[in-house]
């Protein structure tokens, strides 16, 4: 089954868990009122078959867990431990919309990385994020893209636990580079 939508391209059905997609639009908005975090896209299209009561509980438990607050007026945030689960639930949630038709500038973006094995996760993180964009694997640990990269991916990249070990280069030239070229159906 297919979803579409007019803020994205066609999207495959996919599992994302209400509370994912709750945080990501928090982590966009910092605070929201519940009925427009209901009706925000990732919200819609990403939990498209749940109900009220479905959300109702997710911001229950996301409250126990102290990941957000909700005051009175029913006004949800994110606490500072919910911060960072909402940055990578908004990462994954942006790679489901990036998907669009780009237009190639003529130039490569290169991320390589050597992140040490006591923080494998977040280097397996990073591998799922870069195959999501669209991202091809060009040597180990190394990864390349012919389009600008969309914001998220620089969150990721700047993220405390793996900045030391992470590196972004764009660049106009890389000599032979009509493998590539063919790799992501370039002219």
């Amino acid at each position: 089954m297919r979803i579409m939508s007019h803020e994205s391209k066609i999207l495959p059905s996919v599992n994302f868990s209400t509370a994912k997609a709750m945080l990501a639009v928090l982590w966009q908005t910092n605070e929201i009122g519940r009925e427009t975090l209901l009706s925000h896209k990732y919200v819609k299209i990403l939990c498209h078959n749940k109900n009220k009561a479905t959300h109702r509980s997710c911001i229950s438990r996301l409250c126990k867990a102290k990941l957000i607050r909700k005051d009175y007026n029913n006004i949800i945030g994110l606490t500072d431990s919910g911060r960072r689960a909402a940055l990578f639930a908004f990462i994954e949630a942006e790679a489901k919309f990036h998907k669009k038709e780009q237009k190639w500038d003529g130039g490569w973006r290169i991320v390589f990385f050597d992140i040490p094995e006591h923080k494998r996760k977040y280097r397996d993180y990073l591998r799922k994020v870069l195959k999501l964009v669209g991202f091809n694997e060009f040597q180990k640990s190394i990864w390349i893209y012919p389009y600008p990269v969309p914001p998220f991916l620089k969150d990721l990249i700047f993220e405390y636990n793996i900045k030391p070990h992470v590196r972004f280069v764009t660049t106009n030239l890389v000599d032979n580079d009509a493998d590539l070229r063919k790799l992501f159906d370039l002219a």
